[in-house]
């Protein structure tokens, strides 16, 4: 009699029976390909959720299949792994977007009590019948068929509750890593696809009841691992870290890139599947394992990158990670540790240098009118050399202390009318008889006192460097002193650097000070090598605006 056995030739057992056996078979053939996930937790987390939803989709099909007195029983075992297989789902969701709910003692010691005492309810169930009832159906097919009791509603809402729980993570994921994750976002959607099966199934007679989960989780884990793997596991490896990220094939080709990635490099926004060599050359340089940190121009400034790669192994196929990471106000403050560090000794050495000869020179003078004035003779010329020496020492000092005052980096630049910062340097400089040439004006982002000190050093280099005419020129990029006094000389960077004496040892100090407040705005400061008429002293690398107004002469 068919009444007995459930393995019927009719198009519709056919359809139900191959479904879930079509489900169970992918499900559990695809825990090989879960098991080459590289994260525990996560792979972990799958093999469970593919093993338990197999299973349960297999019990379905012994339950259509088998006759009595089997039928009760496997669909019972079903009730379990389906029941598993939410706390299989939660684990899983939990890993993989990061979250360490899954590794609590007390959330899993709660989830197996709450797992054993609905257990304990579906297995009782023959007592109590409180969680379903049976009556034997002859359509579409000849099937037991299931009407669901108080329980059954409690727990399958219960667990719908915790079903939304790992969705919400998933999306929240999703949302925050930047990638395009809408495929994912389908996949995840297909899950709620078996609650409409079910709510047709409770409204209407088109469908039979029973419960239709196997099939959306096994069209969400295997269209995760099989259709959008790549996708699905950069995900879940890079969750809501902003660091740029390149994913490479085994030939160096570009798989995959992150938003911020592409942030930093635009050009990696159509190169999918182009060799990084040609896109990067810098960066596919990096071998394996190995770290490097970077300066890249990115939206006119100067940031800094540490680059790392490293090889990884995504489903079947073995390729490299890059990694960026935007270490600018690291590398910056490690950058200023170590000017400052050079300008202090620099500075010491050139201070020790001068203080070594003014004092022999005070010395020596002093003696000789010592000597003179035991003579009874007057000594003027040495007690004067005495003091100039004195007041060069002075000079020093006053430099030390206005490097100690400013020679930190600015952290704030202000909007600076130029023409005046210009004037308020000459005034507060030694220019002599100097005549100074201002070619226009405008305005120019920088810490007013550094932008004076930088400009009055410049302005006493150029006295000392026997100019008579000084012109200061804003430009685009910043601004140019030009003097017409000794061409440049011999070695440029000597110019700037403490301990020098260059083009005397009295302007020696100068131009290397002119660079300390140059730097701490972020500024370069060189000399024109092509001006020959004297010394054009350029700063570079500064925010200008200029406005164009007839030239203007001063003498001091």
């Amino acid at each position: 009699m068919t009444s007995h056995l459930f393995l019927q030739v009719n198009p519709a057992a056919v359809g139900y029976t191959g479904a879930f056996a079509l489900t169970g078979l992918t499900c559990l053939l695809a825990v090989a390909r879960a098991l080459e996930v590289e994260a525990n937790a996560v792979r972990r987390g799958l093999v469970g959720l593919l093993g338990t939803t197999g299973v349960w989709a297999f019990m379905k099909v012994v339950y259509f299949t088998v006759p009595d007195p089997f039928r009760r029983p496997a669909y019972t075992v079903g009730l379990v792994f389906g029941f598993a297989t939410v706390w299989a789902w939660l684990y899983f969701c939990s890993a993989y977007t990061g979250r360490n709910y899954h590794e609590d003692p007390t959330l899993r010691t709660i989830g197996a009590s709450i797992f054993a005492g609905v257990v304990a309810v579906k297995l009782t169930n023959p007592v109590h019948g409180l969680y379903f009832t049976t009556s034997v159906q002859t359509t579409p097919f000849n099937y037991l068929a299931i009407e669901h009791g108080v329980f059954h509603w409690t727990v399958t809402g219960f667990s719908y509750v915790l079903a939304g729980m790992g969705m919400f993570m998933l999306f929240e994921l999703y949302h925050n890593s930047g990638y395009d994750t809408r495929p994912l976002g389908v996949l995840t959607g297909l899950l709620a696809l078996p609650v409409i099966l079910d709510i047709v199934a409770f409204l209407t007679e088109s469908l039979i009841k029973v419960i239709y989960a196997p099939l959306g989780v096994a069209l969400f884990v295997l269209g995760a691992l099989f259709v959008y793997e790549r996708r699905f596991l950069a995900v879940q490896s890079t969750g809501d870290d902003d660091s740029a990220v390149i994913f490479l094939d085994e030939r160096d080709r570009i798989r995959d890139r992150t938003p911020a990635a592409v942030d930093f490099f635009p050009d990696l926004a159509d190169a999918v599947g182009q060799p990084l060599d040609r896109v990067l050359p810098r960066v596919a340089a990096i071998s394996e394992q190995e770290t490097e940190t970077m300066e890249y121009e990115i939206d006119g400034e100067s940031r800094y990158l540490l680059v790392s790669a490293s090889s990884v192994r995504v489903g079947d196929s073995q390729g490299r990670v890059i990694v960026f990471s935007d270490i600018t106000t690291a590398e910056q403050r490690r950058r200023e540790l170590r000017r400052h560090n050079e300008q202090l000794e620099g500075f010491a050495s050139a201070l020790a240098h001068e203080l070594r000869n003014m004092l022999q020179i005070i010395e020596w003078r002093l003696g000789i009118a010592r000597d003179r004035t035991e003579q009874g003779t007057v000594e003027n010329e040495s007690v004067d050399k005495a003091i100039g020496a004195n007041k060069r020492l002075a000079a020093r000092v006053d430099d030390f202390t206005t490097l100690a005052k400013y020679g930190q980096t600015v952290e704030r630049l202000e909007e600076v009318d130029f023409k005046t910062a210009v004037d308020d340097a000459w005034f507060n400089a030694e220019t002599g008889e100097l005549d100074l040439v201002i070619e226009n004006s405008g305005t120019i982002d920088a810490d007013p006192g550094r932008l004076r000190e930088l400009l009055g050093n410049v302005f006493v280099f150029n006295r000392l460097n026997e100019a008579e005419t000084v012109t200061v020129e804003l430009t685009e990029t910043g601004f140019a002193v030009t003097d017409d006094g000794t061409p440049p000389n011999g070695n440029i960077e000597g110019y700037f650097a403490f301990g020098e004496s260059v083009p005397t040892a009295e302007a020696g100090m100068k131009l290397p000070n002119a660079k300390t407040f140059a730097r701490v705005h972020g500024w370069e400061i060189d000399i024109d090598t092509s001006y020959q008429d004297g010394v054009r002293v350029l700063v570079t690398k500064a925010r200008t605006e200029i406005q164009e107004s007839p030239p203007e002469a001063q003498s001091d």
